[in-house]
Parts: C-alpha cells; sequence; structure tokens
C-alpha cells in the first residue's frame, strides 16, 4: 500500500497525524514506512506547518529529526513533477 497517497487536498496521512497530534502514527510513517517529511498540500501546507499550527510541539520535533535522514526514491523528481503538473489542473 502507498503510504503517500494523496486526497482530493493533496494531503497525506502525514499532514493529518501531524495536525491531529498523532505521535505514534507520525513515528510509523517517518521510521517504518519511510514517508516523504515534506509533502505539500493544495494550500502549499507541509506536516510541519500543521503540526506547528496545532501546537503539536512532540510532532514539531519528530519531523525535525527525520528531515536530514529522508532520501527520495529514484524518480521521486518525476513523481512530483507529474503532481505539480496535476496541481495546476485543480
Amino acid at each position: 500500500m502507498d503510504m503517500e497517497q494523496r486526497d482530493y487536498d493533496s494531503r497525506t496521512a502525514l499532514h493529518v497525524a501531524s495536525a491531529e497530534g498523532h505521535t505514534e502514527v507520525v513515528r510509523f510513517l517517518l521510521e517504518a514506512c519511510k514517508v516523504n517529511p515534506v509533502p505539500i498540500d493544495r494550500w502549499g501546507n507541509t506536516p510541519m506547518d500543521e503540526a506547528v499550527h496545532f501546537g503539536h510541539h512532540d510532532v514539531v520535533t519528530m519531523l525535525k529529526d527525520n528531515y536530514d535522514r529522508y532520501s527520495p526514491p529514484a524518480g521521486a523528481d518525476e513523481k512530483a513533477s507529474v503532481e505539480k503538473s496535476l496541481d495546476s489542473l485543480l
């Protein structure tokens, strides 16, 4: 299953978990699933933006710790390009 799948607002499970302060879900997504810690939704927000906005400081710390360790899979630039093209159609 693609744990980086996006909804109609281009939000990922990491966006939602970060906004809600679900630290164990955020940890699972980052460490076990190795998801991108900086996906951008249709409003330009990252999971970090969501965690900061809703005051979930423990989630902010986890996200910061994973920024440096994340290395996108091969072909990720192409995927981001396709997503950006699709977003422009909305």
